[in-house]
């Protein structure tokens, strides 16, 4: 009689993408020699250290003068330059026309882990089982399947417009096995709540929008562990500027409210109940600048296919009339938005990077380090921005006991970088190599080069 799957055992191989190939037969060890290592664990970096990796986890971890390489050892020369923990992106959606084509540009960027925020269930399960087995190159994706929704739209969802639908279709999710529940824009205080309520109880971490229906710091106490966009939670203006910073036309709302009132009870609250946010500025960028054909993110548009660039061209399409000062008050309440993020890192709220990959301003992996420049930008550290993108994502995620970290045991997803994290967060993305769970590929190799 063969023998039952251990429980979680396919969660593991999701998790950890070729580790049933890697414990079939034993690997040799790589092993990189001489390198700086910079993790979220401390803003000072080791150096001359040597780690060694053995199948997909990190053997050993030390000095380089007191670490012995087995003779039988691949040797990686990492002197003058910096290991880093993998990256994360915590708000994409994978499955999308060319979506499996440009998974490897997430690579290519150092971007090793993805939270996919709403994509066709069964096609991105089968990309997780084909990047488990080695077939496909890839992140590992963490995933919310279809979210909960209270009226109709063009993305995979299920529709709840009463608490019984709402704790219904939180029992449809358990069901198919997301890793975790995302809740969406339309849905009602009272069905907000009840699946909100209803994740928590059948233990599912909940992020999401938070509708109009409901404010911040509702969402918040509801369980709510990650809110998106930053929507409803409102900029600083003075009475003047919420006149004049009015929306130009309907998107531009996504920029604000404007309020007046103190906001640091807010920051203290989510702070307290351990509330992420998930700012996707880099996105909205392309809200703010909507008026104008042109997009910093436009940059990287060679390295997509033509299928994903004719999808993300029609996300937002050109309005018949635009406002003469309409990118004035765009960029404008942008600006504030970013200073927010700042405002709340202070007061003690986790900020996670994330981009709504794939937009036009946010190309996969390259996206991510445009976020990150504004999280530089709203005042964070070199150090706090490198915490923010590989320690806090896998300790929403749970995850932190076999990720973010440079450390014997934990999974290999790691990137050798030809430049110092710390000294600037441009240097993130010298990307000379990534080790994907275990496996060592160089940045030229995929796909980080020009179409002819």
């Amino acid at each position: 009689m063969g023998s039952k799957p251990l429980p979680g055992a396919l969660l593991l191989s999701l998790l950890a993408p070729g580790l049933a190939c890697a414990q079939a037969a034993p690997e040799a060890t790589l092993a990189i020699t001489h390198v700086t290592i910079v993790d979220g664990n401390s803003p000072t970096p080791r150096g001359d250290q040597t780690v060694l990796i053995q199948g997909n986890r990190i053997v050993a971890v030390g000095p380089a003068s007191s670490t012995r390489v087995p003779r039988s050892a691949r040797t990686i020369d990492g002197e003058g330059k910096f290991l880093i923990p993998g990256l994360w992106d915590m708000h994409v959606h994978t499955v999308v026309p060319g979506g499996r084509q440009v998974l490897r540009l997430y690579l290519a960027n150092g971007v090793l882990g993805l939270r996919d925020m709403a994509s066709e269930w069964d096609e991105l399960n089968r990309w997780r089982r084909e990047i488990a087995v080695g077939t496909l190159v890839g992140p590992r994706i963490i995933a919310a399947g279809p979210y909960i929704e209270g009226g109709d739209v063009p993305i995979p969802h299920l529709l709840a417009r009463t608490p019984l639908e709402a704790e219904a279709a939180v029992d449809s999710l358990l069901r198919l096995g997301v890793d975790f529940v995302k809740l969406h824009s339309q849905l009602s205080r009272e069905v907000y709540f009840a699946a909100a309520r209803a994740a928590r109880a059948r233990g599912l971490r909940v992020a999401g929008h938070v509708p109009r229906s409901i404010t911040p710091e509702e969402a918040s106490d509801s369980g709510v562990s990650s809110i998106e966009h930053m929507l409803q939670v409102p900029v600083p203006c003075t009475p003047a500027e919420s006149l004049a910073l009015q929306p130009r036309f309907p998107i531009q709302r996504v920029l604000g409210p404007c309020t007046s009132r103190d906001l640091r009870p807010m920051f203290e609250r989510l702070a307290r109940n351990g509330t992420r946010v998930v700012p996707t500025l880099v996105a909205a960028v392309e809200i703010a600048r909507w008026p104008k054909r042109d997009l910093p993110g436009d940059a990287f548009a060679r390295f997509l296919p033509d299928t994903l660039r004719r999808f993300v061209a029609a996300i937002f399409p050109m309005p018949d009339s635009i406002p003469a000062d309409a990118e004035r008050v765009g960029l404008a309440m942008l600006e504030k938005r970013v200073n927010l993020v700042g405002a709340m890192h202070r007061a003690g709220v986790v900020v996670l990077p994330g981009t709504d990959a794939p937009l036009r301003n946010s190309p996969p992996g390259f996206g991510l380090h445009q976020e990150l420049a504004f999280f530089a930008r709203a005042g964070l550290t070199p150090f706090d921005v490198l915490r923010a993108a590989t320690l806090e994502p896998v300790r929403w995620l749970g995850l932190a006991d076999s990720l973010g970290a440079i450390e014997t045991g934990k999974i290999a997803d790691l990137v050798l970088l030809t430049a110092n994290p710390l000294s600037d967060v441009k240097n993130l993305s010298s990307v000379d190599l990534v080790l994907a769970n275990g496996r060592a590929m160089h940045a030229e190799d995929l796909g980080l080069r020009t179409k002819d």
